[in-house]
């Protein structure tokens, strides 16, 4: 195996579980679309931070994004058991009834006993801005549509949540709808998602809403549960 985990996904949730689990010994994969959006928020952070949280180390008060994203990214990157890397996952690695690693559009494999999806606003989204509307779950960032197909192809079910984001310091309001999974599919409590042997949700494309600070608490918690 390449790595113990593999998360798909470096926003606050991935972010925090890769940080917590590298810190517990693990050796971690954390793979994301663009790198430029590792830890990135659209809105200033408020305290306060979720004790022993990534975002406690780096995080001050009202701090803005590009700022709390490069203190983020110099702390994933120059961990000695953190593995950044940018490709677009289009499958799950499967073993029978398990997931065992991802496939990337780029082509690199890579393998893991663990594979946690951390894909936030991501699966089979809709970005409305005025009249138009692309398939992104933020602003200029891509969607993973062969996943969202993939999974779908498996058996997954999923809900549509929809989000609204402001106009703030120019940069444009818009409106998102994105898939998350199903309440049936997911277990809140071990964060694995059933249908598979080894594969587990976290953050948004589960809970479907919350806060920045809400999904730095779930990566620590999922770090807990992996114990």
């Amino acid at each position: 195996m390449d790595y113990d985990v593999l998360i798909v996904g470096a926003g606050f949730a991935g972010c925090e579980a890769a940080y917590a689990l590298a810190m517990k010994g693990r050796r971690v994969g954390l793979v994301t679309t663009s790198l430029d959006s590792v830890f990135l928020p659209f809105t200033p952070i408020q305290a306060p931070f979720p004790q022993g949280s990534l975002l406690a180390e780096v995080g001050e008060d009202g701090l803005k994004g590009w700022a709390l994203h490069s203190r983020a990214k110099y702390k994933l990157e120059n961990h000695s058991r953190i593995h950044l890397l940018q490709l677009s996952v289009t499958r799950l690695q499967l073993e029978g009834q398990a997931a065992v690693g991802i496939e990337t559009w780029e082509g690199p494999r890579k393998t893991a006993a663990t594979v946690v999806l951390a894909v936030g606003s991501f699966l089979g989204p809709k970005l409305y801005l005025g009249s138009m509307a692309e398939e992104a779950g933020r602003l200029s960032e891509v969607a993973y549509p062969d996943l969202y197909q993939h999974l779908r192809q498996l058996g997954f079910a999923f809900t549509t949540q929809q989000a609204e984001v402001a106009e703030r310091d120019g940069t444009p309001g818009y409106r998102v709808e994105y898939r998350v999974f199903a309440e049936a599919e997911w277990d809140s409590a071990s964060f694995r998602l059933h249908r598979l042997e080894g594969l587990y949700g976290l953050g948004l494309c589960v809970l479907g809403q919350g806060t920045y600070a809400r999904m730095a608490e779930e990566g620590l918690r999922l770090a807990v549960a992996m114990d």
